[in-house]
C-alpha cells in the first residue's frame, strides 16, 4: 500500500515537473521566436529586413497596421528639421508642468514619470528644453511629452512628413492621447457594449475631429485630464485600433533614411542623432556600433520595433516588425523573444542566414 502511494506521488510530481516545465518553455526567450511568429501568422504580422541594402525577409510589407509609439518618429523628425531651419529654438526652455497638461495616469507605463525623474531631466530644474523634451519622447516615449509637441510643431506640419518622406500606407497622425478621452466625453453614461458600438460607428474623420477637440480641452482646463477613464480592456481594444497605422515598409524606408546619415542636412541629423540614438552614450553599445537607433510600440493588442545600425565593419541594417491581434500569452512571449531576437540580427551572421532561408523556403 504505502509502495503505492510512493509511486502515486512520485508520478503526480512529475507531472506537475512537466507542467511547470511546459509553463517555462512556453514563455522561454528563442533568439528567432519573432522572426518565426511573423512568419507563422501572417494575419497579426508584418515584417521586413534590410542588410547592406538587400532585402533579406519581407512579409505583408505594405500591410497598414497600429503604430503605436512608433510613429514618434515622424514627430522627431519633424521636430529635427524645425529646430535646424529656426522655426524653433532646440534650446528654448519650458515649464515642466505645461508637460502635464497632457499626461494621463497609468496610460503610459509609467513612461513620463521615469523621464521627469531621470537624473538627466532633473538636473534641468523646472524649465526643460525642447530638444530634451523630444529625446524624453523617444527615449522613454513618454506620450505627455509627444502630444505636447504635437502642438508646438503643428499638426499640419507633422502630417506634411508623411508626403515629403514619401511614405505610401500612412495614415493621418492626430492626438492619441487626447483620444482615450473620446468614449468618457461623448458617451458618459453608456455601458461598454453601448460604447463599442456607439465608437465604431465613427468616421475615422469624425473621430479625429473630436480627439481634436479634447486636446484643445486639455491644453485649456487643467482639471480635465484628471477626470476617471474607464480603460478597460474592450474601450482599450477600439482605442489602439483606431492609432495612426503605416507599414513597415514605410518605416524601413524612414529606418535607411536616418542611417545614410545623407538624406538629412547636417544640422538636421545632429539634432536626430541626439534624440534617437540615445544608446550609443554607452561604452557597451559604441563596442559594437557606429549608429544605432531604435523605437518600439505597444498596447495590449500591438508589438512594435523599428531600429537601424551600422555596425564597426560598415555593415547596415534596417528592420520592421509589427505585430497586432495579440493575445496575452503570444504579447508576453514576443515581448520575451525581442531584445535577444534584435540583438541577435545585429550581430550574429547566422541569424540573419536563418532569417532568410525561412522566408526562402
Amino acid at each position: 500500500m504505502l509502495k503505492k502511494i510512493i509511486l502515486g506521488m512520485v508520478f503526480i510530481l512529475i507531472i506537475a515537473i512537466a507542467a511547470g516545465g511546459y509553463a517555462i518553455y512556453s514563455f522561454f526567450p528563442e533568439d528567432d521566436h519573432v522572426a518565426t511568429f511573423a512568419l507563422n501568422h501572417p494575419d497579426k504580422a508584418a515584417f521586413m529586413l534590410v542588410r547592406n541594402d538587400t532585402v533579406i525577409a519581407q512579409r505583408n510589407i505594405h500591410k497598414k497596421m497600429p503604430l503605436a509609439s512608433t510613429v514618434k518618429f515622424i514627430i522627431a523628425i519633424e521636430f529635427a528639421e524645425q529646430a535646424s531651419n529656426g522655426t524653433i529654438d532646440a534650446q528654448e526652455k519650458i515649464l515642466k508642468s505645461d508637460l502635464l497638461n497632457y499626461y494621463v495616469p497609468n496610460t503610459d507605463g509609467g513612461a513620463h514619470e521615469k523621464w521627469s525623474d531621470s537624473d538627466e531631466t532633473l538636473e534641468y530644474g523646472d524649465s526643460i528644453p525642447l530638444q530634451h523634451i523630444a529625446k524624453g519622447m523617444m527615449q522613454y516615449s513618454s506620450n505627455a511629452n509627444s502630444e505636447w509637441l504635437m502642438e508646438k510643431l503643428g499638426l499640419v506640419n507633422i502630417n506634411k512628413q508623411l508626403e515629403k518622406l514619401e511614405l505610401k500606407d500612412h495614415t493621418e497622425i492626430y492626438p492619441f492621447v487626447s483620444s482615450l478621452f473620446i468614449t468618457t466625453d461623448l458617451f458618459p453614461d453608456l455601458e461598454t457594449d453601448a460604447v463599442v458600438k456607439k465608437v465604431n460607428s465613427l468616421s475615422m474623420n469624425e473621430y479625429t475631429i473630436h480627439s481634436l477637440r479634447i486636446h484643445e480641452k486639455l491644453k485649456k482646463d487643467t482639471e480635465y485630464r484628471n477626470q476617471k477613464l474607464d480603460l478597460n480592456e474592450a474601450i482599450q481594444r477600439i482605442w489602439s485600433d483606431r492609432l495612426p497605422a503605416g507599414s513597415v515598409s514605410d518605416y524601413i524606408s524612414i529606418m535607411k533614411k536616418l542611417n545614410s546619415k545623407t538624406y538629412f542636412d547636417t544640422t538636421t541629423q545632429v539634432i536626430l542623432d541626439d534624440i534617437i540614438e540615445t544608446s550609443m552614450v554607452y561604452n557597451s553599445t559604441k563596442e559594437y556600433y557606429e549608429h544605432l537607433g531604435s523605437k518600439g510600440g505597444s498596447t495590449l493588442f500591438i508589438m512594435n520595433m523599428s531600429l537601424y545600425a551600422t555596425d564597426k565593419k560598415g555593415n547596415t541594417t534596417e528592420m520592421a516588425y509589427f505585430f497586432n491581434d495579440l493575445n496575452a500569452q503570444e504579447r508576453k512571449k514576443l515581448t520575451m523573444s525581442m531584445h535577444d531576437f534584435d540583438r541577435a540580427v545585429l550581430r550574429n551572421r547566422k541569424m540573419t542566414e536563418s532569417i532568410k532561408m525561412y522566408y526562402t523556403d
